[in-house]
């Protein structure tokens, strides 16, 4: 009885724990691009002052424009130069503005956003430190590529696993279940006990991986990783995810149980002919 369930659980457990690292990945991908969006600000270099509406109907993905004061470039020069110098260039430096952006752009948006921006009269120059964000943009989109493919490939795995375990219970059963069909029982009467052992097994598969990811959310270790790279993460939101969980596992387990029988039953048909 518990080999039988052992099989399932795991193979459900590591389902489970492969989807919920990959909701910690997707969380961390999010906030992350929070983040940078935050810190990310494109200078626009204008002979006229730059209206942050009228900059927004070009392009409403800007936040807003910060202004920034001359005076800190002037301080510079203070030293070098004399007052009458220091009061020409001051006349004739143009206006530098850092813009923001509600989030972190794509390197596509990033080159549509300076190309429009850069048709405005008056605009001299328009930097994104494009080399920069185009290799924290491809690292990020590597990091979320190999996380599917990491996903994909444990599902697909575990998948065949419980699918193979539950012929193997079904082949341990036949005789039982052959003499319910001589006395007419339907095919889910029939197969009750193995719907019960994926409800069962699914119940129990998700009450582990709640326990052990709720015991990672009030681990320090995990959190301080996070605090390396300046993010801060929910590790297991407990409520949510355990709802999600449970009916990811509920639904997989049913389903497979599902083809089982039914493929059972189409073998069942060759057979007889």
């Amino acid at each position: 009885m518990l080999r039988e369930h052992l099989s399932l659980v795991i193979a459900l457990f590591t389902i489970l724990f492969t989807l919920q690292i990959f909701f910690i990945v997707d969380r961390t991908v999010v906030v992350y691009e929070e983040t940078l969006s935050d810190k990310y600000s494109m200078i626009i270099v204008s002979q006229v002052e730059v209206d942050e509406s009228s900059l927004k109907k070009i392009a409403p993905v800007i936040k807003n424009i910060e202004a920034i004061d001359p005076n800190r470039v002037l301080e510079r020069l203070q030293s070098e130069l004399n007052k009458t110098d220091l009061g020409l260039v001051k006349k004739t430096l143009p206006k530098f503005y850092k813009v923001f952006l509600d989030h972190y752009p794509t390197p596509e948006e990033l080159l549509s956003l300076k190309t429009r921006v850069g048709k405005i009269d008056g605009v001299i120059k328009v930097e994104g430190f494009m080399k920069s964000h185009d290799q924290i943009y491809k690292m990020l989109t590597l990091f979320q590529h190999i996380s599917n493919i990491f996903l994909v490939a444990i599902l697909v795995v575990s998948a065949l696993l419980i699918f193979k375990e539950m012929r193997i219970w079904q082949f341990e059963h036949r005789d039982r279940m052959n003499i319910m069909a001589l006395f007419g029982a339907p095919i889910w009467m029939r197969s009750a006990v193995l719907f019960k052992l994926a409800v069962v097994d699914a119940l129990i598969s998700t009450f582990l991986v709640v326990i052990t990811f709720s015991l990672l959310e009030f681990n320090d270790w995990l959190h301080n990783l996070f605090l390396m790279i300046s993010i801060e993460v929910d590790i297991f939101d407990f409520f949510g995810d355990s709802i999600k969980l449970l009916l990811i596992a509920f639904s997989m387990s049913l389903l497979l149980a599902m083809l089982t029988i039914l493929r059972n039953r189409k073998s069942r048909e060759i057979r007889n002919r």
